[in-house]
């Protein structure tokens, strides 16, 4: 049998059969009723030695949980950006305890994939990913949902569905992240993490930004927060796209600390600066073409000693010109044409 990614779905099996509490215990006290017992539910002799070996590793411990988590809400286009990210990885070598971004085991793979497209940690193993969402029947995964492999709360491998019966996985350290089948080694259960989008207008547009000691964040959704609160961190540099389900572009430029006012930049290009140490200070976005017909950009900056300061929309500025004041967060959304804009908030742009 092939050694495929059992991490700590294994550990627990394996503590169940010997009944014990700890690895110390285990090294002393395995008796060969039990060692058969293991090897006959799948382990080979090098795993059931890893495991025992495996520092202050406690049943106890293993059960600890979080609570379960809800599906996230994304659009149905991040579903094959998943399988998208997935496929950069094809290739890269297996390593257990790997979490990527050049080496992987089964449930860092996945846990990499999730964190990029969507910004979220579904899980450090497979026991806590299976709580990610909602699970399924194998018959109906979609593309961009895990597959496991294992009872629930006990599985020892997980992969990511890419349609047709198929699945990317980190599956051993003899061999590479690669592409299987279910027809040869058929999951036990799914788990949808990604759920369909009931709101038309959420998730519409992704944006991340360049932040002062901790460089690029995740992208996040409408009307999430970009960049920090309450740490005295300036923006360095944003980028912004539309989900590929609207049509036309966003446009958007940036005031720099000592540069002024840059030109327009589009679908995802960087504006501002890296490496530079130069705040950003202000912001305009707007839409073009047909996204302009049928939305607006609404969008809000939290400004050193300002804080959060009022909406503004489709092209007028915010922030702060001639005050050498830093932007540190920022919030945007796409709404349909005309939505009046929130209230609250000191003027949306301050110039000296």
């Amino acid at each position: 049998m092939k050694k495929y990614c059992y991490v700590v779905g294994a550990a627990v099996t394996l503590f169940t059969i010997f009944g014990m509490a700890s690895t110390t215990e285990a090294t002393e006290t395995v008796s060969e009723e039990s060692y058969q017992a293991a090897i006959e539910s799948g382990f080979t002799p090098e795993q059931i030695q890893q495991i025992q070996e495996m520092p202050d590793f406690s049943l106890e411990n293993i059960q600890e949980e979080p609570a379960a988590r809800s599906a996230v809400v994304f659009s149905a286009t991040q579903k094959n950006q998943v399988v998208s990210e997935a496929k950069r990885h094809l290739g890269k070598p297996y390593a257990w305890g790997g979490k990527g971004p050049n080496v992987f085991d089964c449930s860092g793979l996945t846990r990499y994939v999730f964190l990029q497209v969507t910004g979220k940690n579904i899980g450090d193993y497979t026991i806590p990913q299976e709580k990610a969402g909602e699970q399924i029947s194998v018959a109906q995964a979609e593309p961009g949902d895990l597959y496991f492999w294992g009872a629930k709360g006990n599985t020892y491998h997980v992969a990511i569905a890419i349609g047709n019966g198929q699945y990317i996985h980190a599956p051993n350290e003899k061999e590479v992240v690669k592409i299987n089948s279910t027809t040869y080694f058929k999951p036990s259960f799914a788990v949808r993490v990604i759920k369909k989008n009931t709101n038309n207008n959420a998730n519409l547009v992704s944006y991340r930004t360049h932040l002062q000691d901790f460089g690029w964040g995740n992208y996040v959704q409408s009307g999430q927060t970009s960049g920090s609160v309450g740490k005295s961190k300036r923006l360095e540099g944003i980028q912004v796209k539309l989900d590929p389900s609207v049509s036309g572009n966003i446009q958007y430029k940036t005031h720099i600390q000592d540069i002024g006012w840059q030109g327009f930049k589009s679908n995802n290009a960087l504006s501002g600066t890296t490496g530079k140490k130069k705040r950003l200070e202000a912001i305009q976005i707007k839409l073009s073409g047909a996204a302009a017909t049928k939305y607006d950009v609404q969008y809000r900056v939290h400004s050193q000693d300002y804080g959060w300061q009022a909406w503004t929309k489709n092209g007028q500025s915010a922030g702060t010109q001639g005050l050498a004041k830093r932007l540190e967060a920022i919030e945007i959304k796409l709404v349909p044409k005309n939505t009046a804009l929130p209230s609250g908030g000191k003027p949306a742009f301050i110039k000296k």
